[in-house]
């Protein structure tokens, strides 16, 4: 406790001692690359000295070439000497769009009224797609193919793995976008341990199956992939905080974009030599198997045939095979049945089809056997299966048999045995009525009370639908004021939106604010920012077109850009452009 206070008294003591500076106000621009490429992240951070804030954030000029994404501001007090000094960091990342010499800065804000400039930085571009440097960095993105030929619809497996040594976060992925080449996720990310080039890493390995739609020769884009890199500030020393219980309180993070290598793909013609008449376009490796439920029956009764087409390759092309008619027997087909399982080594399924069989004669039925054709792109050669015949026995049916008690050896029987007379053995306990003449009702509900001239009667008997026309005319009124009430606020949303849009010409600042607020009033929102990506996903869950969604998502990016390089700039066509988007949008969701 006496230590405690001490400490107080020497805060006390140094306090007096420390003096504001009004030192003069300067911007410093800095990038922690000066030579980067396309897949690399440069972080750039402007640093505003002399004030703890600034009448806005900064407008940064040259930022065109880039992708821009906030990495926010921080304030900073220091004590150098008994002197006071105060400032405020900006921090930025960009992603380079294409390889170049760029000039980055000036870097302008504005405080207390008066603006200050700071210096200009040079970027070099370089061409490639892994992180700067010879070696591999400590975040890398791989693709590779099982095989660089093949043929039209095969399925090829299409392994990207990302390998790290650093923690990460915020993963998304950008598959390759390629007319006539289709890809479907085969399994589950998998996490692993590997060594590359003589380093530890752990690898996210993710499985899709790539299938070209016809032949010719592809050339398959980077994949990808998106994330938040962790790493240790420089500068720190270790204390309690470095507990992971904190959340990292020492590190920070920065978005980073890696992609893979570009990758070719040869896919070939399927040959036209010894092609079957019945191919059907099956690709891989299949099988072929028959049953029935009983070889022997009975006329009249049913047995069922199944059979089942299965394998690995383009499942979706395992055909509908027929029952051949045969005669004297009665066929009565079901529907297919189609599963499908995506594996390490594409998709496997297959298909089943059953016939009940009815024979309405004896004798011995012989099935013809059925046959499939694929092709196997491990021969390169086509293939069959064929099933065997099956032979179903057919029994006559059974007969109806009259069962009778035969006679004793002594009876003198010869005709069928005499009519009994019939006897009176009681009485029933009520009395039964040959008429209604006997049956009176009386009280409430006696014919003479409740006949068709009373009000009452006709009363009791419309209640109940009287009753339920209310009860359904207030649901469907209520229905359309629900409706009506919702149609007319996104109207309103939608004339105010084109109001101040239209008038005049707003800056990109503006702009956004404008669809924000069209947002928010549009769906009953009340978000006080919203980024080009939240817009599009909003957008989509209320049943927007994806095209449109992403129509409205470059234009707000591009506004986001033009907000960093610029604030009071001019948007050009940006208002016309949003302007028929929300027309678009509007009537998609009618």
């Amino acid at each position: 406790m006496k230590k405690f206070a001490g400490f107080l008294m020497f805060l006390s003591l140094l306090i007096p001692g420390v003096q504001a500076v009004g030192a003069e106000v300067s911007v410093m621009l800095n990038l922690d690359h000066q030579e980067a490429v396309p897949a690399d992240s440069i972080q750039l951070q402007v640093r505003v000295s002399g004030v703890r804030q600034s009448d806005a954030p900064p407008v940064i000029e040259g930022l065109e070439p880039f992708h821009v994404t906030k990495g926010g501001s921080a304030s900073r007090v220091e004590i150098l000497n008994g002197r006071y000094h105060s400032g405020v960091d900006y921090t930025y990342y960009l992603q380079p769009k294409k390889k170049g010499v760029f000039r980055v800065g000036p870097a302008k804000i504005k405080v207390g009224g008066k603006t200050f400039r700071s210096n200009v930085a040079t970027l070099k571009v370089k061409a490639g797609g892994d992180a700067s440097g010879s070696e591999k960095g400590p975040v890398f993105l791989t693709a590779t193919l099982e095989s660089q030929k093949g043929y039209v619809e095969q399925q090829i497996p299409y392994i990207l793995k990302l390998y790290l040594r650093t923690n990460v976060s915020d993963i998304s992925l950008d598959l390759p976008e390629t007319d006539d080449l289709t890809f479907r996720q085969l399994e589950k990310p998998k996490e692993s341990q590997a060594v590359y080039q003589g380093v530890s890493y752990r690898v996210l390995e993710v499985s899709y199956g790539v299938m070209p739609l016809k032949a010719g020769s592809f050339r398959i884009p980077p994949a990808r992939m998106g994330l938040t890199v962790y790493s240790a500030r420089k500068g720190t020393r270790r204390s309690l905080f470095d507990d992971p219980f904190f959340g990292g309180a020492l590190r920070s993070g920065r978005p980073m974009t890696v992609s893979s290598e570009p990758l070719a793909l040869e896919v070939l013609p399927f040959p036209e030599k010894d092609k079957p008449s019945g191919f059907s376009g099956l690709v891989g490796q299949f099988k072929i198997e028959d049953s029935l439920s009983d070889r022997e029956t009975r006329v009249g009764d049913s047995v069922t045939l199944t059979l089942r087409l299965f394998g690995n390759g383009n499942v979706n092309r395992l055909p509908d095979l027929e029952m051949p008619a045969l005669d004297h027997l009665k066929i009565y087909a079901d529907e297919p049945v189609f599963q499908t399982r995506a594996g390490a080594h594409g998709l496997t399924g297959s298909k089943t089809m059953k016939w009940a069989l009815v024979p309405d004669a004896e004798g011995n039925y012989t099935i013809p056997p059925f046959t499939l054709h694929y092709f196997d792109p491990q021969t390169e050669a086509y293939g069959s299966q064929r099933t065997q015949p099956l032979v179903l026995k057919v029994l006559p049916g059974e007969k109806e048999t009259l069962v009778t008690t035969p006679r004793g050896e002594n009876s003198k029987e010869t005709g069928p045995p005499a009519k009994q007379e019939v006897k009176e053995i009681g009485h029933d306990i009520l009395p039964i009525y040959t008429s209604t003449s006997g049956l009176v009702a009386r009280g409430w509900f006696s014919p003479k009370t409740m006949g068709p001239g009373n009000p009452l009667c006709w009363a009791i008997l419309m209640t109940p639908f009287l009753v339920y026309a209310m009860v359904f005319l207030g649901s469907r009124l209520n229905r359309k004021s629900d409706q009506a009430l919702y149609a007319q606020r996104a109207r309103k949303a939608s004339r105010v939106f084109q109001k101040e849009c239209r008038g005049n010409e707003k800056d990109a600042h503006g702009l956004m604010t404008a669809v924000r607020d069209y947002m928010n009033d549009r769906f009953q929102l009340s978000l006080g920012s919203l980024t080009p990506a939240d817009v599009s996903r909003l957008l989509m869950e209320k049943g927007v077109h994806p095209d449109t969604a992403a129509g409205l998502r470059d234009v707000l990016g591009d506004l986001e850009g033009r907000i960093y390089t610029g604030g009071e700039a001019a948007c050009g066509s940006a208002s016309r452009d949003i302007l028929e988007i929300i027309k678009k949008i509007e009537k998609e969701l009618r």
